[in-house]
């Protein structure tokens, strides 16, 4: 082994001296022109003085990479397996179970809520609606009044009428908003 270092560190000298005494390419700083020839001679030798332990190790090397790959796919599979099996398992609890119902119940309370929530907005929209016209409804007699008092016609007003009570079933009083 130790005549393989000797032979290797030779053949590195040889191929140092062959790159030092290399003719300069001109006007290109740190480039040289080498004899292709000797230099892939020298590489073979270097090649073939390389002791047998590092091929041996590349192998080895390579063996291991696989057996690592193979593990960790193997680990990733019995983790997925895991994961499958605690999945199935949880859906036979009784605590499962009982989450189960009380979502379920839990939207059905939010289903609920949700139409009685639109039926009084439905109330609601109605109610304003009605305010409008009547408001409208106002504004028009009342424009016109004005129109016939500029006119010099006197007005008689009529008095104004409750508006009739609704039930919306919540016992809340819907009011329109200036919003």
């Amino acid at each position: 082994m130790r005549e393989d270092i000797e032979y290797i560190s030779g053949v590195l000298d040889e191929l140092e001296a062959i790159v030092q005494d290399a003719s300069s390419v001109p006007m290109r700083k740190g480039r040289a022109v080498v004899d292709r020839a000797d230099m892939l001679v020298m590489l073979d030798e270097l090649r073939g003085s390389l002791p047998r332990e590092l091929s041996e190790a590349e192998a080895v090397r390579r063996e291991c990479a696989a057996v690592v790959a193979a593990a960790e796919e193997e680990a990733r599979r019995v983790v997925e397996l895991a994961h499958e099996r605690s999945e199935a398992m949880v859906v036979d609890t009784e605590l499962y179970r009982r989450s189960q119902r009380r979502a379920d119940e839990t939207v059905d309370r939010a289903e609920r809520y949700a139409e009685e929530i639109s039926g009084g907005s439905e109330v609601y929209q109605d109610r304003v609606m009605g305010q409008l016209e009547n408001w409208f409804e106002d504004s028009i007699v009342s424009v016109g009044e004005s129109r016939r008092e500029l006119n010099g016609s006197p007005v008689r007003r009529p008095a104004p009428q409750p508006e009739p009570e609704e039930e919306n079933g919540s016992g809340e009083d819907w009011r329109a908003s200036s919003a």
